[in-house]
């Protein structure tokens, strides 16, 4: 719960933000000429780019938190991370099946967090994220 409200404070800030951002930029418009029309545009640059990557980050959090509600009933199998590490990595590695599996690439993902490795957990959690869109395309059609 303490995670969703400071996820709620940080797109409130954000919203306040891209808010004062449209408010600079209109200023810039209203003022006209070439500069203040140029500044007013790369202001909306900014705008943009902080809606779609905050907006990006809402749906992979959403994503991602929602495999890890499917997946919460698999329990870990070793206590160590770099132990749980090497097993779901081997278990990926072993089995083209695996492969394919959300469920191994979202273990692989808390095993690389465990490890404190944020940059590989991201990526093995987007594929994760990737395999279960699919299964359940598949399981749609």
């Amino acid at each position: 719960m303490r995670q969703k409200l400071m996820v709620a404070a940080l797109v409130l800030i954000t919203t306040a933000y891209a808010w004062g951002l449209g408010w600079i930029a209109w200023g810039f418009w209203r003022a006209g000429g070439g500069i203040g029309i140029g500044l007013a545009l790369a202001v909306l640059v900014l705008l943009v780019l902080t809606v779609w990557v905050t907006w990006r980050e809402v749906l992979f959090g959403l994503e991602a938190g929602g495999l890890a509600r499917r997946y919460a009933g698999t329990a870990v199998e070793h206590e160590e991370p770099r132990e749980e590490f090497e097993a779901a990595r081997a278990h990926l590695e072993s089995d083209t099946a695996a492969e394919e599996d959300w469920r191994g690439w979202f273990r692989l993902a808390l095993a690389y967090d465990a490890l404190r490795d944020r940059k590989q957990a991201r990526a093995a959690t987007r594929r994760a994220i990737q395999l279960a869109r699919e299964e359940r395309a598949g399981a749609r059609s």
